[in-house]
């Protein structure tokens, strides 16, 4: 039978394939009000809709004015593809008016003919039906795709019913998608850890920097005030004395939702920075306070009025400010060292958004999080940061042979994270990076001493540290390693999980297998975590168990065998290296 299928010619030849149907909404009527204007626009928008698809496994067939038609081979791919777009284009994409362009999705699921150039089939027709159900942002699915799909972490199903399409006899049973509202990869929705918070020094000031509150009625304006928070947490940081509490942390909680008080309690911070954000046309209005946690007190507020471009000078003006009425001993010969940032908000706005999908761990998550980056590098071309995170997605391509030839992306990773540093010598993020590139070179000397010139420009950037510490454990210093990420841990109650994985490579290095196997069911998503728990469920005993880990490593990374992945860790104790390969293999992984 399959010999008779390949025989057929290439336009009769079917395949399952997940269909994808977009059009953009108000399309006809932009045009008609600013044809030039809207139309450069909207090609824009097609063309970030083109440059995001391959990352997904899709391809654009067809583009009709405001209508594209594109093909996946997997659904759960097509799906969150369709997700990301649609965030994709509430940030980036907008009309000549600054208005959002918003996309209507539908995705099907069915055979399609093979090699046709414009698709003919029912799949098809129903795809292009249901899509003109949808609302404007809107992404529908058939039961079809919902079948296919399964669990995806990030989404989720709501079943809307069974609905009669024009034109065709049958009923599709549909299902809303709708984007899950959790936090972003990056970020652990769990309580502080008892042992790991127990302890800021008192005598020194710690303040949590709060979401700005949304007061616009815009979700796009959500963006606005996630960057604000970010800056000025990223300013206040670099204070010696003031202990700032991590991001990841801080943006959990808002104040119309908690006192002061519990936020101060569960945050272990003295000081609270809150506030609101409205939006007037091409001006911002914030409204800041600082506020004693434990009293309630206000004891500072401001109004800051400002254009769009001139959205950095805000977090300048709120630094200084919160800073001289801590009334703390502050270095502020550092605080006049300013940063490269990129006067550009939305360079800043793109790295943000790499930062959150890089921890995805997955190829298609990487190679967008490096366009992202990319493109903040393009607008802004002395943005320091930009030229970090494009290394890190270098990096990663070498650890999990994403690329054609890994050892060149950790050249490329060398060469991004030397030009931030050229670009930005006290910013430590950019000194980190390099640390984590000549980590994996096993070029440990070089990878501490860059971690500690990162550490020095930047003591309470929770994220360095725990770098740092991981740097630590194949350097053969496991021990300091733990003391570093408890405090990385207590800096970030709120810690993601990547925190504990680090923690368990020290528990490893240590022999700690017991601790390695609790620590690794402490992560909300303990999947960069199973080749450990494989291995040191081995060294317990515990063979169903470690089995069971090295099947979802196979899983998770089918292209898994322990002499490629071997290269990969970069231990500096052969002793230690050897136990950890040995485990690997009593769990059954291939070699």
């Amino acid at each position: 039978m399959d010999e008779q299928q390949n025989l057929q010619p290439a336009s009769r030849r079917r395949k399952l394939t997940a269909i994808l149907m977009a059009d953009m909404v108000g399309y006809s009527g932009r045009i008609e009000q600013d044809e030039v204007n809207n139309s450069d626009h909207a090609a824009r928008s097609i063309d970030l809709f083109k440059s995001l698809i391959g990352y997904y496994g899709g391809r654009v067939v067809q583009i009709a004015g405001d209508g594209i038609l594109a093909l996946f081979e997997s659904s759960e791919e097509a799906i969150r593809f369709a997700v990301q777009v649609q965030t994709e284009f509430r940030e980036q994409a907008r009309w000549e008016n600054g208005e959002p362009i918003e996309f209507r999705i539908a995705t099907n699921l069915g055979e399609v003919p093979s090699g046709d150039e414009v698709i003919h089939a029912h799949c098809v027709n129903v795809a292009a039906r249901l899509q003109a159900l949808a609302d404007p942002g809107a992404i529908f699915a058939t039961g079809g795709v919902r079948r296919a799909v399964g669990n995806v972490t990030e989404v989720s199903f709501r079943l809307l019913g069974t609905f009669p399409l024009k034109g065709m006899n049958e009923v599709v049973e549909v299902f809303a998608v709708e984007r899950v509202a959790v936090p972003s990869p990056s970020v652990s929705r769990r309580g502080p850890d008892p042992q790991a918070s127990r302890v800021i020094p008192e005598a020194q000031p710690s303040v949590a920097v709060l979401t700005l509150t949304n007061l616009t009625g815009d979700p796009s304006n959500e963006a606005l005030c996630d960057i604000i928070g970010e800056g000025v947490i990223s300013d206040l940081s670099r204070f010696r004395h003031l202990t700032v509490i991590a991001r990841h942390s801080a943006s959990l909680f808002n104040l119309k939702l908690s006192s002061a008080r519990e936020i101060g309690q569960r945050l272990r911070a003295r000081y609270l920075l809150g506030g609101s954000l409205v939006r007037a046309g091409r001006h911002l209005r914030a409204i800041v306070q600082l506020i004693e946690a434990e009293s309630e007190n206000v004891i500072w507020s401001d109004r800051f009025e400002i254009a769009l471009g001139q959205l950095f000078e805000i977090q300048d003006e709120i630094t200084g400010a919160v800073a001289s009425r801590l009334s703390v001993q502050i270095d502020f010969a550092e605080h006049r060292q300013e940063s490269k940032r990129p006067r550009d908000m939305r360079s800043y706005g793109l790295v943000i958004r790499g930062q959150d999908m890089i921890l995805r761990f997955s190829r298609q998550a990487n190679l967008h999080a490096r366009r992202l980056f990319e493109e903040a590098a393009e607008l802004t071309p002395t943005y320091a940061r930009a030229y970090s995170a494009i290394s890190r997605t270098h990096n990663l391509d070498w650890r999990y042979s994403w690329s054609a030839n890994p050892a060149a992306s950790l050249d490329t990773a060398v060469e991004a994270a030397r030009k931030a540093i050229h670009l930005d010598r006290v910013d430590s993020r950019a000194f980190a990076e390099l640390g984590f590139v000549h980590l994996y070179r096993k070029e440990h000397d070089e990878s501490l001493a860059d971690y500690r010139r990162a550490v020095a420009l930047n003591p309470n950037d929770a994220d360095v540290l725990a770098e740092y510490a991981d740097s630590l454990v194949y350097a053969g210093d496991p021990a300091s390693s733990i003391e570093i990420i408890e405090r990385a841990m207590r800096l970030n109650p709120y810690y993601p999980d990547w925190y504990l994985w680090y923690l368990a490579d020290a528990q490893d290095a240590l022999g700690r297998s017991e601790d390695v196997v609790t620590t690794v069911h402490r992560m909300q998503n303990p999947d960069e975590g199973r080749r450990l728990l494989a291995a040191n469920y081995a060294h317990l005993g515990m063979m169903d168990e470690a089995q069971a880990a090295a099947r979802e490593v196979m899983r998770l990374h089918p292209s898994f065998r322990i002499e490629q992945w071997r290269d990969r860790p970069p231990y500096k104790d052969e002793l230690v290296f050897q136990r950890y390969i040995e485990g690997l293999r009593k769990a059954g992984l291939p070699q």
